[in-house]
């Protein structure tokens, strides 16, 4: 079962061992990794808590002595803040009543679309403050007396109640408003101003605990949950409500889900007008991403591959939904699916996209050969097919998308690539029946270098991706690098069985020794491996679309982008083609993620156009999936931004310092 997990890292690195020669051999490693992880590409992401009901103690609150309904509001909240270290039991039913007293006055004035606290109406700040108080004084409770946080609630009236991803309300453990936590790392937050209080929720290690009621009435745990993180952090929106007549307590707390409901709507009552639902999905995401310690992760999967290979496997945020076209993010070398925190903050966050798209993560280790790791993806891939989509009632899920970073976008064009007999060929003279090895080993060995396309994959997209190879993989830091890669034992024990059993002379050096048994050196720009894959055919009926990016140092088409030369990045046939301006991160930039929009819109609507023909009973219009003639090329210069500029930001962003416009709550 795969999942990101602190404790796996944690783990490998115990494992490592202590002695002295193992010791060395760690610290050699750090300069390397240093300068490798510099260009990995990925973002570095820094969550910040800050107690929002401790530092505004001091709120001055001009209106608490009002008659009318938010000026009471105003008092119950300063009395529930006096209360609230001494009696916070107390301070719960107050910050519960100015809930109540404020929602009336929230639904006369309407809400302001804006998600600051600061620049919100009148009433619909105090309601929101409210709610946030209260979770704040639940939550420190809950902790303190070590019981559900349902429970505190329980005992101040209030009732609990929605759906968030697959759980329903009460089995969330934590919830506490999304202003407590400050963000670092991403370009700009999404989410929605309006009624009620963003909050992100927490569960621990769901998997394990939570067999769920299904069609059927079968008891069984639901297959996303296998893809879910060890840790599943969400964002949602929380509405106070009063009880409604017999049955309920005199409140109720509704968590709403933006995924599952991407309008974000509420209404008072059946005939009452909607209001907009507040809700902030980058504390979410940012928190998901940087509780698991992916930015530790990604760099020890280089080097110690094999410790990693149980984690391989497709990553859900959210559960699987029938009728959304997944979309599966690839990461590149020494990376990890921080490399697209950005992507799938404002791709997911667009709530137009919500309802059409689901958003998938590819994690590997990226440490093992090239082709070990596209058969771990095609392996994954067909995997999620077999649990969500067995017989293929799900036409959205056989339109996936595939978007591939630098290495990942080599292991994307795997995807639909046709083997034939070409890499074999290139490896050994003798027929596959002939190789005498374990079967376990010879099952791995064939589906290596055997495959035809994904028949999932309907479009790929190209990110930074070395098609014909990259410096890096030649020059000494990634020749270094390479020999200090720990190649896993099954992949060294085939090596060793073709090179033996067959002789030397039978087996082509890039698929026998140790020398091309890593994915750095197999990025090489004259490596056979990587020319044998350039020369495998491509799907003709799925179109790829390339985005690449040029640091301006050189021009093109002589530059790149610092890692890989845009003559390599180039593909011809592709449908599309951008160059952005970028460091080898072009996947973060806000060219790239517009052109990932652009591609997705399309996409989709030639999907809705062609089940539409086929409820019509006609036959869909022929898909263009190649040029009319050369690759069209565009340029899009990244506003605003210099590229001295971005290489300083890039670079001290990772050491934890951001320019001031970071994300804040």
């Amino acid at each position: 079962m795969a999942r990101w997990d602190r404790r796996e890292a944690d783990r490998a690195i115990r494992n490592r061992g202590g002695g002295s020669s193992t010791m060395g051999r760690r610290l050699g490693l750090i300069p390397v990794a240093l300068g490798l992880w510099l260009n990995a590409g990925c973002a570095s992401i820094v969550v910040h808590n800050r107690p929002i009901l401790d530092r505004e103690t001091h709120e001055v609150v001009a209106t608490s002595g009002s008659e009318t309904a938010h000026g009471k509001a105003h008092g119950l909240i300063q009395a529930g803040m006096a209360l609230d270290r001494k009696h916070p039991d107390w301070a719960t039913l107050y910050f519960r009543d100015a809930a109540l007293a404020a929602l009336p006055a929230v639904l006369e004035e309407g809400v302001s679309p804006s998600r600051d606290i600061e620049q919100s109406l009148g009433a619909q700040s105090t309601y929101r403050r409210a709610i946030e108080y209260a979770l704040v004084s639940v939550d420190r409770q809950a902790k303190a007396q070590k019981v559900p946080w349902t429970e505190i609630l329980a005992r101040s009236g209030i009732g609990v109640e929605g759906k968030v991803s697959l759980f329903e309300a009460a089995l969330w453990q934590e919830v506490l408003p999304s202003r407590q936590f400050e963000v670092k790392g991403f370009r700009q937050t999404t989410g929605q101003g309006g009624l009620g209080a963003p909050v992100v929720i927490h569960m621990d290690r769901a998997v394990e605990r939570t067999p769920l009621t299904l069609e059927g009435g079968e008891a069984r745990t639901d297959p996303s949950q296998q893809h879910f993180p060890a840790d599943l952090y969400r964002a949602a929106s929380v509405v106070l409500r009063p009880g409604r007549g017999a049955g309920e307590p005199v409140a109720v707390l509704e968590l709403h889900d933006p995924v599952r409901e991407p309008d974000m709507q509420w209404k008072a009552a059946p005939d009452a007008p909607s209001l907009p639902l507040a809700y902030d999905l980058t504390i979410g995401l940012a928190r998901q991403l940087h509780e698991r310690n992916l930015d530790l992760i990604g760099p020890l999967g280089v080097f110690f591959p094999s410790e990693y290979n149980g984690t391989t496997g497709i990553f859900m945020l959210d559960p699987y939904q029938r009728g959304k076209i997944p979309v599966v993010f690839v990461h590149g070398l020494m990376s990890s699916p921080l490399a697209w925190a950005n992507a799938m903050n404002e791709l997911r966050g667009d709530p137009e996209l919500r309802k059409r798209y689901q958003f998938w993560m590819f994690f590997y280790s990226t440490g093992n050969p090239i082709l070990a790791s596209g058969a771990r993806l095609r392996q994954a891939l067909n995997t999620v097919h077999d649990e969500f989509n067995p017989n293929d009632e799900d036409p959205a899920f056989d339109h996936m998308l595939v978007v591939g970073h630098s290495m990942g976008g080599l292991l994307s064009r795997l995807m639909i690539s046709s083997s034939g007999a070409a890499l074999w060929d290139a490896a050994a003279k003798v027929p596959p029946e002939s190789i005498d090895l374990d079967p376990k080993l010879k099952k791995m060995l064939t589906e290596t270098m055997f495959f035809e396309p994904v028949p999932s994959v309907s479009r790929v997209v190209f990110i930074s991706t070395p098609h014909h190879g990259s410096p890096l993989g030649d020059e000494l830091i990634g020749r270094v690098a390479s020999r200090l890669i720990r190649v896993p034992k099954e992949i060294i024990d085939i090596r060793a069985a073709l090179a033996k059993l067959n002789g030397s002379e039978e087996v082509s050096q890039a698929f026998r020794g140790n020398r091309y048994a890593t994915s750095i050196a197999q990025l090489g720009l004259e490596n056979p491996v990587l020319k044998s894959i350039d020369r495998l055919p491509l799907k003709p009926t799925v179109p790829y679309h390339s985005i690449i990016g040029h640091s301006g140092k050189e021009p093109l088409p002589g530059g790149g982008d610092g890692i890989v030369p845009y003559t390599s990045a180039h593909l011809e046939g592709a449908l599309s083609e951008v160059v952005v301006t970028s460091d080898h991160s072009a996947q973060q930039t806000e060219a790239a993620i517009t052109e990932m929009r652009r591609i997705l819109a399309i996409h989709f609507n030639e999907y809705a156009d062609e089940r539409r023909a086929i409820a019509k009973g006609v036959r869909p219009a022929e898909r263009i999936t190649r040029p009319d003639g050369d690759t069209p090329v565009r340029y899009v210069a990244t506003p605003n931004t210099t590229v001295e500029e971005a290489e300083r930001q890039r670079r001290l962003a990772r050491i934890g310092i951001y320019p001031e416009d970071s994300v804040k709550r």
